[in-house]
């Protein structure tokens, strides 16, 4: 029998499970609990003692890393030309004050990788995402089948799911091609559903999403044309569906902003396009944050929600100026931490404590099976990820993380250490110009690279000192045998990762 072994103070993942025995059960409770969704039984609740099951409200941002909000320390965004404007991101931040703020936690560094992540909760070359959908030998479309998701999983145990907003984890097949280059699929109202198959095999009941890697036409900065505001009306009138209704639900509301092109919102109608622009559409997701959580309110429903702030990579292009002088420069599509280190930020009034800091490492495999405990839900086989929902509830974790693991597929990429070092990496067959796989395991201190780089990352995001190995102390040395464990687990011996190939 094959498993994904993940190492967990010193236990396999299974052994966090209670040996290969639970993972059969858990197996077979899954493909139930399936079945007693198509059939339209009700869920009757498999987990131990699970606390009432929360409303879920998943909001992703898109080129957002952790340094970019108030309550990461943000204060200014600026270009290599000049300052910007400042951080106004107050709804998230008191999202943070109303609840539990991760102080690191790791996606990838593009978008598709690190969406494949959170909903299969498996790291992102297991399903293939070694890079955004259809580049670099990654598929085009996830496979839902080999790769359950987190919305199926949630739908099979009652609750109702829906999406608006970016997808990007399937082609969306049909689709007139003036259409595709015109509204890219998205309806001119709110007040009716879109009708993309692949998500719909994914597990959501409900969508409003567009297609393409992102979105090419924002439209004009009024609250009628602006096209980013049509998501959020069509999430208000699908919470305001779900008021009194005895289902809890489930709704990822996958923002297109502030990826480019960086344009005026209705907020800032006047700013400049470009990097100008930015602060504005910054403070604009901010403020629909506030509307969804007053919205939530209003219906009654905050209580029993829980609420998630994240970014599905670092930042693109724009530095941020920190509270305590320092700046960090976005590094989306990099192996420098600021490549994939993200804000996360819960709140759910009626279960996590007020103004809560967790200062131990999260990885976006972790959020699936999170929300399936909480839910009281299923999880299916083979996942990569460890609940933290018992650090949420204030109860003592059976597992924690000690280590991260990042990887991408590029020609080239920044902080890859020494160009020449990188000839070694595997390369992906059948891509021109021939790519390769730029991967690392991360864990509070040290950070050990697919060529055997090991960098000493005490004082990232401002600087990532490479330590060769012929001038390793006992504590650098140890490092290195330890996440090389890791990666051999992960990888094979030959330290390199195996892409399935699209079927």
């Amino acid at each position: 029998m094959t498993t994904n072994l993940l190492e967990t103070n010193g236990r396999t993942k299974w052994q966090y499970v209670d040996g290969v025995i639970s993972n059969r059960w858990r197996k077979v409770r899954w493909i139930i609990a399936l079945f007693l969704a198509t059939t339209g039984s009700s869920w009757i609740g498999w987990a131990d003692e699970a606390p009432p099951r929360p409303n879920i409200v998943f909001i992703l941002a898109d080129d957002v890393g952790f340094e970019q909000l108030g309550c990461y320390g943000g204060v200014s965004y600026q270009n290599s030309r000049q300052t910007l404007g400042p951080v106004k991101t107050p709804y998230v931040d008191g999202l943070a004050k109303t609840g539990i703020r991760f102080a690191h936690c790791f996606c990838e560094p593009c978008c598709s990788p690190s969406r494949a992540e959170f909903l299969t909760g498996q790291y992102n070359f297991r399903s293939g995402f070694v890079s955004i959908a259809g580049r670099y030998g990654a598929p085009g479309t996830l496979d839902e089948k080999a790769h359950p998701t987190l919305a199926a999983s949630l739908k099979a145990a009652g609750y109702v799911t829906a999406i608006t907003g970016k997808w990007h984890l399937g082609k969306w097949v049909g689709l007139d091609r003036e259409v595709q280059e015109s509204t890219q699929g998205i309806p001119p109202t709110p007040n009716v559903d879109t009708d993309f198959p692949h998500v719909k095999a994914c597990g959501f009941d409900r969508q409003f999403v567009f297609s393409g890697s992102r979105l090419e036409h924002y439209g004009p900065p009024t609250p009628e044309g602006y096209v980013p505001a049509r998501f959020e009306n069509w999430a208000l009138r699908f919470l305001e569906s779900r008021k009194g209704k005895p289902e809890p639900f489930f709704l990822y509301f996958a923002s297109p902003i502030p990826h480019v092109p960086l344009t005026p919102t209705p907020l800032s109608p006047d700013a400049q396009k470009g990097d100008l622009a930015y602060p504005g559409l910054m403070e604009y997701l901010d403020k629909q944050t506030g509307d969804i959580l007053k919205k939530l309110d209003e219906l009654g429903l905050r209580e029993n929600t829980l609420v998630i702030y994240s970014g599905d990579n670092g930042t693109c292009n724009i530095t941020t100026k920190m509270r305590d002088g320092s700046l960090v420069k976005g590094g989306k599509g990099t192996v420098l931490d600021t490549g994939s280190w993200v804000p996360l930020v819960l709140s759910w009034p009626a279960k996590i404590h007020e103004g809560s800091v967790f200062n131990g490492l999260i990885q976006y495999p972790d959020l699936m099976p999170t929300f399936l405990e909480l839910a009281g839900a299923v999880a299916p086989p083979g996942l990569d990820g460890i609940s933290f929902a018992p650090q949420l509830l204030g109860k003592k974790p059976k597992a924690t993380r000690e280590w991260v693991h990042v990887l991408i597929a590029s020609e080239k990429i920044e902080g890859a250490g020494d160009p020449e070092s990188a000839k070694g990496n595997k390369k992906i067959k059948g891509t021109k110009p021939d790519v390769k796989i730029f991967f690392f395991v991360r864990d509070d201190k040290w950070k050990l690279r697919e060529n055997g780089e090991l960098f000493d990352i005490s004082k990232s995001p401002a600087t990532e000192t490479l330590v060769p190995a012929d001038r390793d102390t006992p504590e650098s040395k140890a490092a290195r045998e330890r996440l090389g464990v890791v990666l051999r687990r992960l990888h094979g011996q030959s330290v390199a990762p195996v892409i399935p190939e699209e079927k």
